[in-house]
C-alpha cells in the first residue's frame, strides 16, 4: 500500500523531472519548482493517508505501521536523485542507492529481533530514506555551491499536467505488479498473502536489477533522442538484444527450480507458493523485454501512448483478478499478473512500432529461446544433480549456446552497461 501512496505523493514529477534535465539541463530552476510542489503533495496525500485508515481490515498493527510508513512521502519529497538521473551521473546515483540500501539493511539486522520488532521496520525505512535524500542534498551542494533554491510554485499547471501522466503510468504499473495481493488480503485473508508475497521475493529480486538498468537508460534515451536519432535507433536496439537474452534464463530456471528456490527461502511451510512462482517468474521475463519499449516511448514523448496501454494491461489484471481469485485464489492472482503482462508487452510493441521506430521482437527473442530449450533439459536431465550445481550448469549452457548462435557477446554488453545503466 506504501508503494501507492509514494507514486501518489510523486504525481510523476520525478521521471518527468529526469527527461527535463536530461533534455534542457535547467537544474536549479527545476529543483526550485519541484521540490517545493513535491512536499506540498507529500502533506497532502500523507492526509489522505490518515483519512482511509479506517478502510483496511483490522490486523493489528497493520494501520500503525502505514502511519509510520508514511512518513517516507516527506523523504521522497525532499530527495534530489532525479537531478543526478537527468545528467546520467549513474556512479553517483549508485552510491546514494547503496547508502540507503545498507543503513536500512544494517538498523534491521541490528536491531529487528522478531515479531515484537515489526514497528521499527518502517522507521528504519524512515531513516534510510531520509539518509538517501541527505546524500542528494549533499552532492548537490557540492556541485551546485549550497543548497539555496529559487523556490517558488509559479507555472506549477505546466508541470502537473506532463507529471501527472507520468505519475498515473507509474501508478498503473505498481498496479500491474502487486494489485493481486493487496485484493487476496481483502478476499481471502493474511495466510495466503504471506504465501503469495512469498512467491514473489525472488521475482521482486530478479526485478531489481533490470528495475535500476531501466532507470539509468531513460535519460541516455531521452537524451540522445533530441541529439541522433540514429544513434537513438542503434541505442533501443542494442538495449533489446541485451535484455532479450538476460531474459529468458530468468524465466526458464525460476519456473524449473521454483520448489528449492522456496525451501532455501522460507522453508517447507511456504510450499504452497512453489506454483505461484512458477507462474509470476514469467511475468519477469515479459516486464524486463517490456522495459525498452516503454523507455522508448517515454523518451520520445509518447507518454500518453504508454498510458493507455498501461490503462489496458492494468484493465486486465483487475478483471482477471476478480474473476480469478474467488475460483483460484493465489493461482488465479498469478494467472492474471502473467495475462496482464503479455497484453503489456503486444500493446507496447505495437505502438512502439507504429509511433516511433519498427520493432522486430522475433529477431531478438529467437536465439534466446533455443538456448534456453537447451537450459531447460539441462535442468531435467540432471535432477538426480543438486540443484544449485544444475543451476549453475544450465547458465554455462544457455550462454554458450547463445554465443555460439551470434547473441550479444560479453565485451557488447560490457561496454552498453556501462554507458546507461546505474
Amino acid at each position: 500500500m506504501l508503494a501507492y501512496f509514494l507514486l501518489l505523493a510523486d504525481a510523476g514529477f520525478e521521471k518527468w523531472s529526469v527527461r527535463e534535465v536530461a533534455q534542457t539541463g535547467d537544474v536549479r530552476g527545476l529543483a526550485g519548482r519541484i521540490v517545493p510542489l513535491r512536499f506540498l503533495l507529500a502533506t497532502v496525500i500523507y492526509g489522505l493517508l490518515l483519512l482511509v485508515l479506517p478502510l483496511f481490515p483490522d490486523v493489528p498493527p497493520l494501520r500503525l505501521v502505514l502511519t509510520l510508513f508514511g512518513l517516507c512521502l516527506f523523504a521522497q519529497a525532499l530527495n534530489l536523485k532525479w537531478i543526478f538521473m537527468g545528467q546520467q551521473k549513474m556512479t553517483r546515483v549508485s552510491v546514494g542507492l547503496v547508502v540507503a540500501q545498507v543503513v536500512f539493511a544494517a538498523s534491521v539486522f541490528a536491531f529487528v529481533r522478531g515479531p515484537g520488532g515489526l514497528l521499527l521496520v518502517p522507521l528504519l525505512r524512515l531513516a534510510s530514506d531520509a539518509a538517501l535524500a541527505a546524500y542528494f542534498a549533499w552532492a548537490f551542494a557540492k556541485e551546485y555551491a549550497g543548497l539555496r533554491l529559487p523556490i517558488t510554485l509559479r507555472n506549477a499547471r505546466s508541470i502537473l499536467g506532463p507529471g501527472l501522466t507520468m505519475g498515473v503510468l507509474e501508478i498503473l504499473q505498481v498496479i500491474n505488479y502487486n494489485f493481486g495481493a493487496v485484493l487476496l488480503g481483502f478476499l481471502i485473508g493474511a495466510t495466503t498473502v504471506g504465501w503469495y508475497s512469498a512467491a514473489y521475493k525472488p521475482v521482486t529480486v530478479a526485478l531489481a536489477m533490470p528495475m535500476t538498468y531501466f532507470l539509468g537508460l531513460f535519460p541516455a534515451l531521452s537524451k540522445v533522442f533530441t541529439e541522433n536519432q540514429d544513434e537513438f535507433r542503434a541505442t533501443v536496439s542494442r538495449s533489446l538484444r541485451l535484455t532479450s537474452s538476460l531474459s529468458l534464463p530468468l524465466g526458464v530456471g525460476g519456473a524449473m527450480l521454483a520448489g528449492p528456490i522456496i525451501q532455501l527461502l522460507f522453508g517447507a511451510a511456504y510450499a504452497p507458493a512453489v506454483p505461484v512462482l512458477r507462474i509470476l517468474v514469467w511475468t519477469v521475463v515479459l516486464v524486463i523485454l517490456r522495459g525498452t519499449l516503454d523507455q522508448t516511448l517515454n523518451a520520445a514523448k509518447y507518454t500518453e501512448v504508454d498510458l493507455r496501454i498501461a490503462m489496458a494491461a492494468a484493465g486486465t489484471n483487475v478483471v482477471f483478478n476478480f474473476v480469478l481469485i474467488p475460483m483460484y485464489g493465489m493461482t488465479g492472482s498469478a494467472i492474471a499478473a502473467l495475462v496482464s503482462e503479455l497484453v503489456w508487452v503486444v500493446l507496447v510493441t505495437n505502438r512502439t512500432n507504429h509511433y516511433v521506430l519498427p520493432v522486430n521482437l522475433f529477431a531478438y527473442l529467437w536465439r534466446p529461446v533455443l538456448a534456453g530449450l537447451a537450459m531447460a533439459g539441462v535442468l531435467w536431465l540432471g535432477q538426480p544433480i543438486f540443484w544449485m550445481v544444475r543451476a549453475a550448469l544450465s547458465v554455462g549452457v544457455y550462454f554458450g549456446i547463445l554465443f555460439v548462435l551470434g547473441g550479444a557477446n560479453l565485451r557488447d554488453w560490457k561496454n552498453f552497461l556501462q554507458r546507461p545503466a546505474v
